[in-house]
């Protein structure tokens, strides 16, 4: 497709005035015309040198900006200089965000964007069809006993599958027959293991880790379970949508305007394990609801959220900031 990858190791350090120079140098040498960056780290990156470079930018915003966990008081401080500066001398000309709770969040945190536009990621359903028959036989042998949940995600902070587990604990404690199935890798896996451990729920849970292709095992669940403390719009909801299978997500990015206008699934407050456990009961002893949000879910895919809408965000965004560049010389 004519796409050129270039790898930049020193970026994945917290300052690196090399990484800086090197992405300076590609986007001068590849004389590209717009530049779209994803999360902080490049945002701010792009930003700083798109002061001399004066191409078009693009804030692509997945759910966290500069006021969260992972940044100091004074780390804010000298970020907030930062997005001042790239803002007052209009080095970035616009903030994406792909649901409408997520730009009420980067509104709140901050009013100095020109320009902030919403956009719904698209699901085209054609994947490699591939599986493994050992995992598609023991989760089915678990469904004909217990109530199957699914999480896929990765083990990050932000996921908190310590509540997942947390979660798993009340409804082995109220009686109720679940196993949850944990699908994705990542730095907690192992803390996350011991925790089940330590709960006692270890034997109503597994860590399968990474699994390729997982989408093509989620109709094999009974409900996608999501506990995260932040998320922008998960590519997950659209899968366990276009399967037929309901979600129960915490009060994050785009659940609500997903979830709830579609009656495809339910929303719980962040952090709420005890609404997390109700939530999970309801489609337990409601077999007619959970259909029913599944069957809601898969309609909504095939009528709203389709790849062409995705595409046709993007071009028309593309075409305009270079119409705005032919413009203004």
């Amino acid at each position: 497709m004519g796409i050129k990858l270039y790898l930049v190791p020193g970026l994945i350090k917290r300052i690196s005035i090399y990484s800086v120079v090197r992405i300076f140098k590609i986007l001068k040498d590849e004389n590209v015309d717009i530049i779209q960056a994803h999360l902080l780290k490049p945002y701010m990156l792009a930003g700083l040198i798109n002061i001399f470079h004066k191409k078009k930018l693009i804030f692509n915003y997945h759910g966290l900006f500069i006021d969260s966990i992972f940044h100091n008081f004074f780390e804010k401080q000298v970020l907030y200089a930062l997005h001042s500066l790239i803002c007052l001398t209009k080095s970035v000309d616009i903030a994406i965000v792909p649901s409408k709770f997520s730009k009420q969040k980067l509104e709140t945190e901050t009013k100095l964007f020109s320009k902030i536009e919403i956009y719904y990621n698209g699901f085209n359903g054609r994947s490699d069809k591939s599986i493994d028959s050992a995992i598609v036989d023991e989760l089915k042998n678990r469904k004909t006993n217990s109530f199957l949940v699914g999480i896929i995600a990765r083990l990050e902070i932000e996921k908190r599958i310590d509540l997942s587990l947390l979660i798993l604990k009340k409804l082995i404690e109220s009686g109720y027959s679940v196993f949850f199935a944990f699908f994705g890798d990542g730095p907690l896996k192992n803390e996350m293991k011991i925790l089940s451990e330590k709960l006692g729920v270890s034997s109503n849970c597994r860590f399968y880790g990474f699994v390729g292709q997982a989408s093509n095992y989620i109709k094999y669940f009974d409900t996608i379970l999501f506990t995260s403390d932040w998320e922008g719009l998960p590519l997950t909801y659209w899968e366990a949508m276009a399967n037929s299978i309901p979600i129960v997500s915490t009060d994050v990015g785009g659940a609500r305007e997903i979830l709830i206008a579609n009656n495809c699934g339910l929303v719980y407050p962040i952090g709420n394990i005890d609404e997390g456990e109700k939530a999970i009961i309801k489609l337990m002893e409601d077999e007619t609801l959970r259909l029913t949000l599944g069957k809601n879910g898969k309609i909504a895919i095939q009528n709203k959220y389709s790849i062409s809408s995705f595409k046709s965000f993007f071009e028309n965004l593309y075409k305009d900031l270079m119409s705005k560049k032919i413009h203004n010389g």
